[in-house]
């Protein structure tokens, strides 16, 4: 299974960012509709996935437990297992990681067309899923921050 850690860096505290992440993440677990763009490296060529997204047992506020697979022909496509990770960089800065790994279905033959045909397409998935996950990070951040200004002001 190959293997897979991806970075982020955030605008924001840890603080702020571990427990919007866990919000976001509850959201896309919760959601029947959600969607992963697989970039197949050929001719520009895309589709999108219907994709579940399950949270796992074990969390804390900054490791949250996941598995990302496709709702539909899961023989098919491959399957991510690990963690999304909210990890403080300095006082005002917090780096998102997406660690764990990935299953290519159809054995070896599977393995041989990821990496010679596709050239990756899972990890290039999981990268822009982590970019989508980031960017609804920072509008959970920002949604909070008019919430607290409204009952201030």
């Amino acid at each position: 299974m190959p293997k897979l850690a991806i970075n982020s860096t955030v605008p924001s505290p840890q603080a702020v960012v571990a427990p919007r992440l866990l919000t976001v993440l509850k959201g896309y677990a919760e959601r029947n509709d959600l969607m992963l763009t697989v970039d197949l490296g050929l001719a520009r060529m895309a589709m999108s996935v219907p994709v579940r997204l399950e949270l796992g047992e074990g969390r804390n506020a900054t490791s949250i437990p996941l598995t990302l697979a496709a709702r539909e022909h899961a023989n098919w496509f491959p399957a991510f297992k690990g963690e999304a990770r909210s990890e403080e960089q300095g006082p005002l800065a917090s780096r998102l990681r997406l660690i764990g790994e990935y299953e290519v279905p159809l054995g070896g033959l599977g393995t041989v067309l990821n990496r010679r045909v596709l050239r990756g397409a899972a990890a290039r998935s999981l990268r822009a899923f982590v970019v989508r996950l980031r960017a609804d990070v920072l509008d959970e951040i920002r949604r909070s921050e008019l919430d607290i200004r409204r009952r201030e002001g």
